[in-house]
């Protein structure tokens, strides 16, 4: 499963709208979900229009030993989404907790009895950075930092960062943190040069997509349905598609129209690009589909580091593609986004550089 804590301490970000959105539109891929509410506060359930039932239990009786995690399933609130309520109780669990050992590990036992039945797993955690919050960053393969562009956009974060350095050498492994700009108006020069600043100071963390202010997220959250559900044509909509795409890395490899099918595919390890025999060379078309409108190069070992030299191109029904013509082999490279170099957003395969960095690796196979 993949886990995906959603968590910031500073409030006004929309979290549990992001983490109801987030998760029904990975339910409409036809992924299998669940929805963890870790606030006594219940928004998740009222958020999805499931009115809370007497005979539900929560966390509260998972953490106490009397139910399994498997027993306070709510199934189907929407397409593809189960549901773990946020209920009333949960505000106890803090003093309930204090005296255990390893108290932070409870939710991450209860998921791995899960085994494989979800392939998301979606945690709203609490707002405060209290022993639910903790647990949720310590069961999480990668924490997800919605953030409102104000003057106060960093609040919190750091915060956020110390708490997962803490879990990671405290239990070994490694959680990865990345923030997206949350209710972002476009239309404001404030808005603009904050993300501008956050582009520039958080290169490494910053995911290149953006959730826009909408009407629309508060007319859904108002008849109990996501986004997704409501207006799916929306703007908004749109975006959070566009970071689920970003989250599950299916982008869409094209077939290259002179390829004919006595040049079987020849698949790399990358989820995003296709590469295909041509001469003892592979043609690899990486695909990009949240950059149009932003210039967009590549530079690697293939090409003497220098940005686009020997590389074509093109744009496809909204997606950007970066076609190389490579031997087989193993190849280190960054994309330049808008000027900034940095690591390929949608490839988690990464190395150390000499620079201090990350370079992303494209392994093509024979």
């Amino acid at each position: 499963m993949n886990v995906i804590a959603i968590t910031n301490q500073k409030g006004g970000c929309g979290k549990t709208t992001f983490a109801i959105n987030l998760a029904a539109c990975l339910g409409r891929k036809g992924l299998n979900v669940l929805l963890i509410d870790m606030d006594s506060q219940g928004h998740c359930a009222l958020g999805l229009g499931v009115t809370p039932e007497k005979s539900w239990a929560s966390l509260y009786d998972v953490f106490m030993g009397d139910l399994a995690l498997s027993d306070v399933i709510v199934p189907a609130v929407a397409p593809g989404v189960d549901l773990v309520p946020g209920l009333p109780d949960l505000a106890l669990i803090e003093q309930r907790l204090a005296f255990r050992q390893d108290p932070e590990t409870e939710l991450f036992k209860q998921l791995a009895m899960l085994g494989g039945r979800y392939d998301y797993v979606v945690l709203d955690s609490h707002l405060a950075l209290n022993i639910l919050a903790v647990n949720a960053i310590r069961a999480a393969h990668q924490v997800l930092i919605p953030i409102e562009l104000s003057s106060f956009a960093l609040d919190g974060i750091t915060r956020v960062r110390e708490v997962v350095a803490q879990m990671c050498e405290r239990h070994g492994g490694y959680v990865e943190i990345k923030i997206v700009p949350s209710r972002v108006n476009s239309r404001t020069r404030l808005a603009n040069n904050l993300l501008e600043n956050l582009r520039h100071d958080l290169t490494e963390e910053l995911l290149p997509v953006k959730i826009r202010e909408s009407v629309r997220v508060r007319e859904a959250a108002g008849a109990g349905r996501s986004v997704i559900d409501f207006a799916p044509k929306s703007a908004v909509a749109e975006d959070f598609l566009n970071l689920t795409e970003l989250l599950t890395g299916e982008v869409e490899a094209v077939a290259e129209e002179e390829i004919t099918t006595a040049n079987a595919a020849h698949p790399t390890s990358m989820t995003f690009s296709e590469s295909m025999a041509l001469a003892g060379e592979r043609r690899v078309v990486l695909s990009y589909h949240h950059f149009l409108g932003q210039e967009l190069q590549i530079a690697g070992d293939f090409n003497d580091w220098i940005p686009d030299h020997r590389v074509e191109t093109r744009t496809f029904n909204g997606t950007v593609q970066k076609v190389l013509k490579i031997p087989p082999g193993a190849y280190q490279y960054r994309v330049i986004i808008d000027g900034e170099w940095q690591e390929d957003p949608v490839n988690p395969i990464r190395v150390p550089n000499d620079m201090g960095g990350t370079n992303s690796v494209l392994r093509v196979t024979a």
